[in-house]
Parts: C-alpha cells; structure tokens; sequence
C-alpha cells in the first residue's frame, strides 16, 4: 500500500512543518539529500518509490506543500530506510552522522559555472518567489483569523462518540502520528479524501469540538493511527484517523462520504456565512500567490537544471535503486 501525506503546512502562521516527526519510527535510517533547485531531488524520490511499488512493498510518499506533484520524503518500512529533502524550508542534518543517518550530495551532478547573468536572475527570482510567499502567508493569517472558535459539545452527540471510541479503540500501538491530509497550495486547496478511504471502512462526522478529547484518548491508550492537523491552523485536529479499528473521525469540512454523521446540523447565522464568503476571498487570494511562487521557483530550477549531468543523475539512481532492490 502506497500512503500519501503531507508533513508541511502553508499555514496562518506561516510554514508550519511536521518534519521532526520523519521518519516514524526511530530505528529507520534516514539519507538527507542536499542540493540545488532543479537538481533532481524530487525525481530521485519518485524514482525509487516507484522501484519499492513495482515490487510490491509499502511505501510512505510526503508530498510537497509547495508543489504537491513533487515529493519531500519517501519511506520504505521494509527496508527501514527513508529519504527527505533536507533543505529549507525543512532543513535537516544527522544526529550521528553514519549512525541514524548519512547525505545524498546530488550536487555532484551540477556542473556549476552560472554566468553572471544567471547570477542575478537566480537572485531576483529567489526574492521574487519568498516575496510571494510572505504575502501568501499574510492573507492565510488574516483567513484563519475568520476561522469560528470551537465551542462546548452538545452531550447528546459527545455520549454516542465516546461510546463508539471505546468500543473500537486499540491499545498499545504507540502515539498516533500527526501529519497533514489538506493542504493549501499552488493548485488550491487539496483534501486526500482517498487515503482516509483507503484506511479506514467506517467513518463518522463528528463535532470538531470533541476531536481533542479522541485524540487525548487514543494517545492515553496507545491507540496509534493518524492526527490529521489543519494546515490553516496546524494546532486544531481535523480528523482522527484509527486504521486497526478501521475508523476515521472527520469535521464537517471534510468532502468525503460518511457511514454515520454525529455533527451539529444547524444552519451558519447571517454572520458566519458572511465571515465565510471573506474567508473564501482571502483565501483564493492566497492560492493565487502560492501559484505565482510557485511559477517563480519553476523558473529558477530552470537556470540550474541548464547546467545539470541528468544523464549521469539518471544513472546513479539507476544503480542506487538496483542496490536497494537486488
């Protein structure tokens, strides 16, 4: 099974990252690729993801928030070993270097040599795409500002969770992972409805507000599974997703088919839906921005990758992939 997942966040706070939490487990050793814009690191990734699908095996894929066609980490629980972009804005260094982890220098394969022209549009273009991202991330501020703030449970809907939360709920399979399942990005704002199906048969809408409460619970019981944070406000929980129970807990924003539906049913008054339709403006705002960055980055991998060796990155992932898989 292939799961896809983010571990960053454009956020109302800015880039809010989940990095610290990769790989999952411990024991995994972790390779740090270090290099430039438009040097492969992502193709590198996918390359050996897809080599660990052709033959069957599990596979962790850590979408990028920047980009969610590119990859910023891979994991293969079975060979313990995982992969992740190591530069900003989710930079990453060993802990023991050699021990628990070790580098990927793809920048071997950089010729280098930029012209002086090169030289200043690579400037430009990189204040130019921050630039972007900075207001970006001043109309996600103000959007989540417009967020409503959670109010008290109403008893008769928090009883029949907890009922069902207890009546499922495993032990002893460690503290569930955060990681993020929506994203807000150049190609708008994205929900992985398919991996919450994909993991879990029977899922129920729930009053957010009794979201922390599960989660408090599941982390008491070592009930393992999956936070799913918010990447508007990455401290409040979307869903509660426990795979061994085959149970997933959504808010009501979630666009996914549910089995059993424990929300709030009342209409939003005259003023929500007014905050709501300026939250829905702010927010395209900001996606318009990340796009434009986006384009912006594009455009700087291409002075790079001008003067890239894909040939021989080609054949060095080539044989890495034949190493890991014999």
């Amino acid at each position: 099974m292939t799961q896809r997942y983010f571990l960053g966040a454009n956020s109302g706070r800015g880039f809010a990252s989940l990095y610290e939490h990769f790989p999952p487990e411990p024991e995994v050793f972790l390779h740090i690729i270090k290099s430039g814009p438009g040097t492969g690191k992502s193709g590198f990734m996918k390359a050996i993801a897809r080599a660990a699908q052709e033959r069957g095996l599990d596979v962790h894929c850590v979408l990028c928030s920047g980009d969610p066609d590119s990859l910023d980490g891979v994991y293969i629980p079975a060979l313990g070993q995982a992969w992740m972009d190591g530069t900003a804005p989710h930079v990453r260094e060993p802990a023991f270097f050699g021990v628990d982890s070790d580098y990927v220098n793809l920048g071997r394969f950089f010729s280098g040599g930029l012209s002086a022209e090169e030289g200043r549009r690579v400037r430009e273009l990189s204040a130019a795409y921050k630039d972007a991202y900075r207001e970006a991330y001043r109309a996600l501020s103000s959007t989540a500002a417009l967020v409503p703030p959670l109010f008290p449970a109403d008893e008769a809907l928090a009883a029949p969770l907890r009922e069902l939360v207890e009546s499922r709920l495993p032990e002893g399979l460690g503290a569930p992972a955060p990681r993020f399942l929506h994203a807000l990005s150049c190609q708008g704002e994205l929900w992985l409805t398919g991996e919450i199906e994909k993991l879990c048969k029977l899922i129920v809408r729930v009053d957010p507000a009794l979201l922390p409460e599960a989660v408090k619970r599941a982390e008491e019981r070592r009930a393992g599974g999956i936070v799913c944070r918010s990447p508007l406000q990455p401290d409040r929980t979307e869903a509660l997703l426990l795979p061994e129970a085959g149970l997933a807990l959504v808010d009501a924003a979630w666009p996914v088919d549910v089995g059993q539906d424990l929300s709030p049913s009342a209409p939003p008054t005259p003023r929500e839906a007014a905050a709501e339709k300026t939250r829905r403006r702010l927010l395209s705002e900001a996606v318009e921005l990340l796009r434009q960055a986006k384009l912006l980055h594009d455009e700087l991998e291409a002075v790079y990758m001008r003067h890239m060796d894909f040939a021989a990155l080609t054949a060095f992932t080539e044989e890495e992939a034949a190493r890991l898989f014999p």
